[in-house]
């Protein structure tokens, strides 16, 4: 390197000091952007589909449609190499689905204009997918973006730090708004008032982190030397030998998951009789458990590898729809220990995180974590469909057996197959060659 080339003192301490500051916004955004995605979905989800008169199958619709959204991912890579900004990317994509939350903010309020509930079901449906089109794409570009702001080394700390911001005030809300949810609908007698005050607090957050991000700096992204199309970018993480099964792996675990999808809420609230506020404080302990062991979880990855916390995670959540089991009317109360396993939820995060991000090469980063992301949306999103259509099979079946006393419902067998699925992807993590440091090499030119 030339010397002219070197960077002053003064220019290194100044880019140290840009990358701190855009470290701290993009963590400071992160309560904000959970709040945001909390209000749409988990118990809420399940509450807003309720309401409007869905059951199962409906449900498992639902909650296809915002992992359908994943597809928004696929053409990140080819619009950030065009506009060669990730922050501004950011902001419009951000932006739409802000205003997409304020229009479900005032969905259940149109049940007063006239409106029958079951009627807005396929509206709120709609604007779901949509919202997820733009919110999974935003963050892959936060991702990438991310990337460049923390070093390979930091990462596993980092992302704990980050998943401990989002989980920490999503508890704090999801408890409060269960409790809103109860009283809003002893008050009026119907839920719609306490859904949409909801979801709109939700979208006042979105807005409030959308500005963090709008302060936030970003490093150069480093472009390729031929800006890659759509096609190009849809072909490069399967042509990448060392990404390639972790695509795999992640998504049949995925859909193992998906097959649960939001059912476990729904379980809590038609067989055990459970209120919103009682299902929120259950949800609530399973976040608090995550967030009190996310710290540990990130310097366990970083100093053990990813791939052996992952092997721990998936043995502890394969066995987690099973415990579901054991929670019936009479004892209700068993479901704030099985939810204690959400301790390991933290763990995937980090886990899928660090992996997609370090198995990506430099050039191209965006279109490698957006492929691994979008397959495990897909994934999900089948396996929700198709739990939503076996509850409902089996229900239309008059599927209710006792055995030994037990009386088994069609979503005993739904988590009793997500837990075998799960438990199947143990041997497939071999396949996953995670390297000592971040792959450094290009992908593209």
């Amino acid at each position: 390197m030339r010397s002219e080339e070197v960077p002053r003192p003064e220019e290194q301490h100044e880019t140290e000091t840009l990358l701190r500051r855009g470290r701290r916004l993009v963590l400071a955004e992160v309560p904000f952007a959970s709040i945001v995605g909390l209000t749409i979905s988990g118990t809420f989800l399940t509450a807003l589909v309720t309401a409007f008169e869905g059951k199962e199958f409906k449900l498992g619709l639902a909650v296809a449609a915002g992992h359908v959204g994943a597809l928004g991912m696929l053409v990140t890579n080819p619009i950030l190499n065009r506009i060669g900004s990730r922050r501004l990317f950011c902001l419009i994509w951000l932006g739409v689905v802000r205003v997409l939350r304020m229009v479900l903010a005032a969905l259940p309020m149109l049940v007063y204009a006239g409106l029958a509930p079951r009627t807005l079901y396929w509206p709120f449906v709609a604007c779901v997918l949509v919202s997820a089109f733009f919110g999974m794409s935003a963050e892959i570009s936060r991702r990438s973006w991310i990337s460049d702001l923390v070093p390979p080394a930091e990462r596993g700390r980092f992302f704990s730090h980050r998943v401990t911001l989002s989980l920490l005030p999503r508890a704090a809300v999801l408890m409060l708004g269960g409790k809103l949810l109860d009283y809003l609908q002893g008050l009026t007698g119907r839920p719609f008032v306490g859904l949409s005050v909801v979801v709109g607090f939700g979208a006042v957050m979105g807005w409030i982190g959308w500005t963090m991000l709008y302060w936030a700096p970003e490093p150069a992204m480093s472009m390729p030397h031929r800006r890659p199309g759509l096609v190009r970018s849809l072909l490069l993480p399967w042509q990448w030998p060392r990404f390639r099964p972790l695509v795999l792996v992640a998504g049949w675990y995925a859909f193992a998951t998906g097959i649960c999808a939001n059912f476990f809420d729904y379980y809590m609230l038609r067989h055990l009789g459970m209120s919103w506020s009682w299902i929120a404080a259950v949800n609530t302990f399973g976040i608090l458990a995550a967030v009190s062991a996310s710290p540990w979880f990130g310097r366990w990855a970083d100093r053990a590898g990813t791939r052996r916390v992952l092997l721990a995670t998936i043995l502890v959540k394969g066995i987690f729809p099973a415990l579901w089991l054991m929670a019936t009317p009479q004892t209700w109360p068993l479901t704030f220990l099985v939810v204690s396993t959400r301790a390991f939820n933290s763990a995937s995060m980090i886990c899928w995180l660090r992996l997609a991000l370090n198995l990506s090469p430099r050039r191209n980063k965006a279109a490698f974590p957006a492929m691994n992301q979008s397959t495990m949306g897909l994934c999900h999103a089948l396996g929700a469909v198709l739990g939503g259509s076996l509850a409902a099979l089996l229900g239309r079946m008059n599927f209710a057996p006792t055995i030994a006393g037990y009386a088994v419902i069609p979503l005993h067998l739904v988590f009793l197959t997500s837990a075998v699925l799960r438990l199947s992807s143990l041997p497939m993590l071999r396949f996953i060659r995670e390297p000592t440091r971040a792959a450094a090499q290009p992908a593209g030119r």
